[in-house]
């Protein structure tokens, strides 16, 4: 039983290169090497032209966002990994452990998924088809404290689901997000990360992922850190920090954290090798090919504004700017000094784009326009820059619940790099 001491640089620890890619024809194959020198392929293929992506590992990626159907496993393992998704959300860790599993050749089963927030939980049932699934609060399907016999709900609990092999978790972020000024750090909500405990301390999975915002560290209650003692007790062995997702091949600036635990061997966060490209990855990679998509649809169309704020962008553009002045601002900015120049900015196209919230379709919560047209940012190009792909189904929602959803989830392919070093 280990624990590694937190990634404070939100980097890839290991230059080690494991991913390996040909093309042939419109078929882009991607290569695996395990530890043991073992290799597991899997591809995908290309829709419409990527003539001006030279780099494979790039054009892997951008074919796998613009998939309308998702790309078939060759399974090679003979197990079936069986997977909790705790506090889901619409899904963005399971986007990114499938994906990863689908690269090693693993089979996997989505065994229970649970979120109080009912749509986001009919869209996760709609991509991964649960066994189970709860809209309840998990601490009601939980209800014994950690180190206690189990309730009659929890032994029905275990009885239902059966073996769990991964466990991963995105417990409530809001009590411990910068953006909270009002119960940060001190949000009963923040202790929910104890369920998780619990859940491991019932089930014992072989491997447990919990991803949560910067701040998780710094919580007044302590959760954390009490969540960190009962899984050592329970005999896991664990790494925890912060990664940055335009590192690991996501087109953003968002830095999370994360705790991975297990009960077998361990591979810390220090050593996920490089994936992706060797350079971040910018806003124009990823939504490039929606500039030209044609559509009356609330998820590929932009958000109404203001006439106050249609001025304000026009401004951005017709001075050839990214940050609003002073003087274009509201007075709760132009009166006072203040450090929000990112809000009512523009993007860059040649940058990645900085983190995606669920204010995304408002210039007055962010630097959400688009950095070549007058408008913010679409529901799908803002799915693309949290690296959701073309055939990941949202249903037809309202913009404020895709904004929501897509806002609160997790940049998949953080969840990508973690589980394949750790499954590989």
């Amino acid at each position: 039983m280990e624990r590694q001491l937190t990634v404070e640089n939100s980097m890839p620890g290991s230059t080690e290169s494991i991913e390996k890619f040909s093309k042939k024809g419109k078929v882009i194959t991607r290569t695996i090497v395990l530890r043991n020198g073992q290799e597991r392929n899997s591809s995908v293929t290309v829709r419409g032209s990527i003539k001006d992506i030279a780099d494979l590992s790039d054009a892997f990626d951008v074919a796998w966002l613009r998939s309308l159907s998702l790309p078939k496993t060759e399974v090679v393992e003979s197990s079936t990994l069986r997977v909790a998704d705790l506090f889901s959300g619409c899904g963005g860790l399971s986007i990114g452990l499938r994906e990863a599993c689908r690269a090693l050749g693993i089979p996997v089963e989505f065994v229970f998924a649970s979120d109080i927030n009912e749509t986001a939980l009919d869209v996760y049932r709609q991509n991964f088809s649960p066994l189970f699934s709860a809209a309840e609060p998990l601490e009601l399907l939980l209800d014994g404290k950690v180190g206690s016999k189990r309730t009659s709900s929890e032994i029905a609990f275990i009885k239902k689901l059966g073996k769990v092999d991964f466990v991963i978790a995105g417990p409530p972020c809001q009590g411990h997000s910068d953006l909270n000024n009002h119960t940060r750090r001190a949000d009963p909500k923040n202790q929910l990360v104890l369920r998780v405990a619990r859940f491991a301390e019932l089930f014992r999975p072989k491997h447990i992922l919990i991803e949560n915002v910067q701040g998780i560290r710094h919580d007044k209650l302590g959760s954390l850190g009490e969540a960190i003692k009962i899984l050592e007790k329970l005999g896991y062995s664990m790494s925890d920090g912060v990664l940055s997702a335009e590192m690991f091949g996501a087109a953003q600036a968002r830095k999370r954290f994360f705790l991975v635990a297990s009960l077998s061997e361990l591979h810390t966060l220090e050593t996920i090798p490089t994936f992706g490209s060797k350079r971040p990855r910018t806003l124009g990679w990823a939504i490039d090919d929606l500039r030209s998509l044609q559509s009356s649809q609330i998820f590929d169309s932009s958000a109404s504004h203001s006439q106050v704020n249609r001025k304000r962008i026009d401004f951005l553009f017709d001075n050839n700017l990214y940050e609003l002045p002073n003087s274009e601002r509201p007075p709760c900015h132009r009166d006072k000094s203040h450090s929000y120049t990112g809000v009512y900015g523009r993007m860059h196209w040649d940058r990645p784009a900085p983190t995606i919230t669920t204010g995304f379709g408002s210039t007055g919560q962010g630097r959400f326009v688009h950095p070549l047209e007058r408008r913010t940012l679409t529901p799908h190009e803002a799915a693309r820059v949290q690296f959701f792909p073309d055939f990941f189904d949202f249903g037809d929602l309202g913009r404020r619940q895709y904004q929501e959803l897509i806002g609160n989830a997790v940049p998949s392919k953080l969840a990508y790099a973690i589980v394949l070093n750790q499954l590989r």
